[in-house]
């Protein structure tokens, strides 16, 4: 090995564990046992130094953006391990791979990148695998490798690891167990497929009427100031009207054509906390009024403090999928997406998963491939596939430009559902932007004071 790698962790059996592992493929590795090891790691990555990370906690996605900057910066690729094996752990192993870092989930798979590092192979993913046994290939993963020119070969080394070697030469790096080999190349090909990180910008915005809809206190908005504050990003809206007496929605409805929907409008009582409070399929006036008084009897025997603003009419759109968006801003000018189903199967099952945004349409199928759930946004045709892919990555990119444009004073934002229609586009039937504390800091702050 040309060069001592540090490996830091936060508990000190991981850096016995990472001292044995290292050992044992003659790699020269240094564990150190920090309490902020994310921090030392971003600082050594910084200045140029060959590190890895190794973490039983998972670390802030703001703490992984942060890593993956000292990273890029200096040019280097840092190997990180993940190892409580819990969905945190899985999520933050996701977004780091995401953010372009060397993500996998255990210590020997964390060696064995770092191990290809040392290698100096620009795709170590190629290297053949003519020369291993049918068993060592199947515990590399179908995946893990494909036979090719560029990236040397592997081979068995002794104790049932496996090596790397040029081609025509005799092994020179021993990398670990197969299983934790297949990892590490799965690791090392994805980071080669992140995209760096950029802002998203949107042309022609109004902000300043964005800022009108979310100046103010800390508050989370109604969905239609919610959907007033995205749509200058055109974020896709169903077509609908809010409706505040019995007759209107009658006639709004009968305007957009039955059936239609008839939901609650409530910045208290959040439609995928109270699901009875929307109707589908309301076919005629009479029965619109009906379901209006209805709707807003229940609302008010359900939460009698709550603020009724009346009813959403909605012209009726049929989804092949329900997703829920949460996004959040992240330092470096990204945003974090946490991406799953809102259907009840899919919260029931906690399908979901996170990725930082802005991403390309290719990264933004390989996020949606990660759910469980994912042949209902991706299945069908290639072209019924790609269209939808394109439509919520469009939808994505959307609301990261205005999250992240409004960070100052936006903490949060959630799309429940955003459907997936038949036709492959995309639809915000429900939004809830959380508002943070920017406005009062600003009235707190001796500037704005002597302004006053």
């Amino acid at each position: 090995m040309s060069a001592r790698w540090r490996v830091f962790c936060d508990e000190a059996e991981l850096a016995v564990e990472c001292a044995r592992a290292a050992e044992a493929i003659g790699l020269t590795a240094e564990p150190f046992i920090a309490p902020d090891a994310i921090g030392a790691c971003r600082a050594a990555a910084a200045d140029g130094s060959p590190c890895a990370l190794a973490l039983a906690a998972p670390p802030s996605p703001a703490a992984l953006v942060q890593l993956a900057a000292a990273a890029r910066a200096a040019g280097s690729a840092v190997p990180v391990a993940l190892v409580a094996g819990d969905e945190a752990s899985d999520r933050g192993r996701w977004l780091a791979g995401d953010l372009g870092l060397v993500a996998v989930g255990e210590i020997e798979p964390l060696l064995a990148a770092v191990a290809l590092l040392e290698t100096r192979t620009a795709h170590p993913w190629t290297a053949s695998t003519r020369r291993l046994s049918a068993l060592d290939r199947k515990r590399l993963g179908d995946d893990a490798t494909v036979s090719g020119r560029g990236g040397g070969r592997l081979l068995r080394a002794d104790e049932g690891r496996l090596g790397w070697a040029a081609r025509g030469a005799e092994p020179t790096i021993v990398l670990g167990p197969p299983r934790a080999v297949g990892e590490a190349l799965r690791a090392c090909r994805l980071r080669t497929q992140a995209m760096p990180p950029a802002r998203a910008v949107m042309e022609g915005v109004d902000r300043a009427a964005v800022q009108e809809v979310i100046f103010g206190p800390p508050r989370a908005l109604s969905d239609p100031a919610s959907k007033a504050a995205l749509d200058p990003y055109g974020l896709p809206m169903p077509i609908e009207e809010l409706c505040t007496s019995p007759s209107r929605a009658a006639s709004e409805a009968a305007r957009l054509g039955f059936p239609v929907r008839i939901s609650l409008a409530s910045p208290d009582l959040r439609l995928w906390d109270h699901a009875d409070l929307a109707v589908d399929g309301v076919d005629n006036a009479a029965r619109v009024r009906d379901v209006y008084r209805q709707i807003m009897a229940m609302a008010s025997e359900r939460q009698p403090d709550a603020r009724l603003l009346g009813v959403h009419v909605t012209a009726t759109t049929t989804a092949q999928a329900m997703l829920r968006v949460v996004a959040e801003p992240l330092p470096e000018g990204l945003v974090l997406a946490e991406i799953g189903f809102a259907d009840p199967h899919g919260r029931a099952a906690d399908d979901r998963t996170v990725t930082v945004l802005p991403a390309s349409v290719d990264a933004i199928e390989r996020v949606l491939g990660r759910l469980a759930g994912a042949p209902l946004v991706l299945g069908g045709g290639a072209s019924a596939r790609r269209a939808a892919v394109h439509a919520i990555s469009d939808t994505l990119l959307r609301l990261a430009a205005f999250v992240d444009e409004h960070r100052a004073e936006v903490e949060r934002v959630e799309l429940h559902p955003m459907a997936l229609l038949l036709d492959g586009a995309t639809e915000v039937r429900e939004a809830c932007v959380t508002v943070g504390d920017a406005f009062l800091r600003t009235l707190e702050s001796p500037r704005s004071l002597g302004e006053l």
